[in-house]
């Protein structure tokens, strides 16, 4: 058996500790979850649109944009963890589709889609490696992309928080090289008291 990519190690131990549930997810709460997504829809208009949500977990995000009653045309949610993806599965989210994929490793055999989504999908992988697959991501959207991470401008000392297995990104470097893409850059760090950050990379508007 390969051994689990280190970006993977920690939502392979919480599955195992809670298989395919919330839990495993590595959210620390739902309601954080849900002012991310809350995010996400008040800068991009999915309506009609596909979508292609990178790290999907159990489907929460598809289940919100139903909730929200958001007429997405289509949405393909892909995680590396089997069981989260077994769980979405069994959800039933109607018009959503969920497949057993680790990004990281099939780049290149991605389908392009409207819209591609990432919350907390970033959050155990080092910064290198982030870009590369937000990059990569970028050339696979028609209209753009939308990713979250812990962001270092959140004005709380290091020293006093253990954010273990996530790590804060150079928010100042990620805005400098989403602007590098495109100049249609939208940015927020204010939904959860500046611990959190949002970028969306639009293609046009």
């Amino acid at each position: 058996m390969s051994e689990t990519p280190h970006y993977l190690q920690p939502y392979q131990e919480a599955v195992n500790n809670y298989g395919g549930t919330f839990d495993a997810t590595l959210w620390h709460s739902k309601e954080g979850q849900i002012k991310r997504f809350d995010v996400f829809s008040s800068f991009v208009n999915f309506e009609n649109c596909s979508i292609l949500d990178v790290g999907c977990g159990i489907g929460d995000f598809a289940q919100y944009l139903v909730e929200k009653q958001i007429n997405f045309s289509s949405f393909h949610g892909i995680d590396a963890m089997q069981e989260m993806i077994g769980t979405a599965i069994d959800r039933s989210i109607e018009n959503a589709t969920f497949s057993v994929v680790d990004v990281v490793k099939t780049l290149d055999d991605l389908p392009t889609t409207d819209w591609i989504t990432c919350s907390g999908t970033l959050n155990a992988m080092n910064e290198p490696l982030a870009l590369k697959l937000i990059d990569a991501l970028f050339d696979h959207c028609t209209l753009g992309i939308a990713f979250n991470f812990l962001s270092n401008q959140s004005g709380r000392d290091p020293k006093t928080e253990s954010l273990e297995p996530a790590s804060r990104f150079d928010t100042i470097a990620f805005l400098r090289y989403a602007m590098g893409k495109t100049p249609l850059v939208s940015f927020s760090q204010t939904y959860l008291g500046g611990h959190d950050a949002t970028i969306v990379m639009h293609k046009s508007l």
